[in-house]
This record gives C-alpha cells, structure tokens and sequence, in this order.
C-alpha cells in the first residue's frame, strides 16, 4: 500500500476453473478480507462462509479481500476516510481512508485486472464491507462511483461522521445505475444504536435517492454487530449484487 508504506495480506476467492474457463469475471473488493472465507483466519473466529454462499448459487464472481491492520487502532484511521474522535478507544483520527481508496484503486484493482480473468468495466466492479468497512464501501460509492457501480454498506460505523457524510451525501455526483446495499440491525449497541443509526442511513438514503441511487434496504429486527450475523446477509447481498 504505497500511499500508507504498508505491506498488507490479500484474500481471494477465484473460481477453480478460472484458466480454463474462457470467461472474464465480476469482482467484489471488501474490506477486512479476513473474516470473509475461513474461520482460522477471522479476527473473532467467525467468518461470513462466502465461498459456500457463492458456490451454493453457482455464481461467477472473484472476491478481492483486503485485510485490514492489526496493530493497535490502526483500522479506525485507515478506514475512516474523515476525521474523527472515538471516546470508547479515548483517540482522535486524522482519518486517512481516502489513501485507502487511493491503494484500492490505483494498485489493487490494476494487479487484479492485470493478472486474473475479470471484467474490468464499472458495471463488474463492486464494493463492500461492514462496520468501518461499510462505511468505507459507503465512501467509496459517494467518491469513486466513477469505479464502482455498487456498494455493500453493512452496519455502517456512521455516527462519528455523520455531518461529514451529509455534506459528501449533498455535493456527490453519481455515474447512472449506481446502487447501494445497506443494512443495519436492531440489536447493535455502542455506537450503532439502532434509533440514531436508522436516522442517519435514511437521512443518506433520501439525499441520495434523490441523485437517482438506487437503494436496497435490509432493516434486521434481530440483527447484531458481528461477523456471525453478517454472514446470514450473503445470499441476500448477492442477489442484489447480481440481479439488481
């Protein structure tokens, strides 16, 4: 990651047959690629089992993960992408999603088009991730729809940003047929109250309706903040990823 001079860990899902197939694939780039396909390899021991989602439905998809960092609360800074305070941590952020972003688009998605079989257009490329992930998926739909037509925004980490997403929510220009995934559950606590994030996400979702995003909203009566939750969202997510 040559903007943060950071080395980072990459999960893939690949078809097997991807070399001999003759096909170029859609690509879903999510953050914290640990906790997509394997247990082992979850931060809570947990992961979202999409490998099985994706085969059970015999879709045609490379997943592109990028882990996130490990080291102290090194993830809050890289995927805020504006400044912000967590009192929970007692630490302020610089906030330096958009070198993320910059590290998404300008070097990971250029070696995976280089290197595997995919589609490389706006309309294959696809982002996601939950927590501080969903609002980096968010982020990167109100910045860069230039490059992804669609976003997965789960359990979006919004509060501490609210005023800045309004603003980047009210001057956003959107490229035609961008459409965003969001969900959100009941049961999440701390920073995730159900009653301030729902005011939030539909605040969002009306500005942004209005620029002609389209939205599909998942609303979870029973929803928690975890990975073991998430990974029930799958096979609704990809549907709307391939069929909406």
């Amino acid at each position: 990651m040559t903007s943060l001079n950071e080395n980072r860990m990459i999960h893939m899902y690949i078809p097997d047959d991807y070399m001999d197939s003759g096909k170029v694939y859609p690509v879903l780039y999510m953050f914290d690629g640990q906790n997509l396909f394997l247990d082992d390899d979850a931060t809570f021991h947990h992961s979202w089992h999409l490998i099985e989602a994706v085969e059970q439905k015999n879709l045609d998809l490379i997943i592109v993960g990028q882990e996130c960092s490990h080291i102290g609360n090194n993830r809050l800074n890289e995927y805020g992408p504006y400044p912000f305070a967590d009192f929970d941590v007692k630490e302020a952020f610089e906030g330096l999603g958009y070198l993320t972003m910059d590290f998404f688009i300008n070097e990971l998605k250029p070696h995976i088009d280089k290197n595997y079989p995919t589609n490389p257009s706006r309309e294959c490329t696809w982002i996601g991730g939950s927590s501080c992930g969903g609002l980096m998926a968010l982020y990167a739909q109100l910045v860069h729809s230039d490059i992804y037509s669609k976003s997965l925004v789960i359990s979006p980490f919004v509060a501490p940003v609210e005023d800045y997403l309004y603003i980047e929510s009210y001057y956003s220009h959107f490229y035609d047929e961008s459409a965003i995934y969001m969900s959100w559950g009941a049961l999440e606590d701390g920073k995730h109250e159900f009653v301030n994030e729902t005011k939030i996400c539909t605040r969002i979702v009306s500005l942004l309706q209005n620029k002609g995003v389209h939205f599909h909203l998942n609303v979870k009566p029973y929803g928690h903040h975890s990975e073991i939750d998430w990974s029930k969202e799958c096979n609704e997510f990809l549907e709307f990823l391939f069929n909406e």
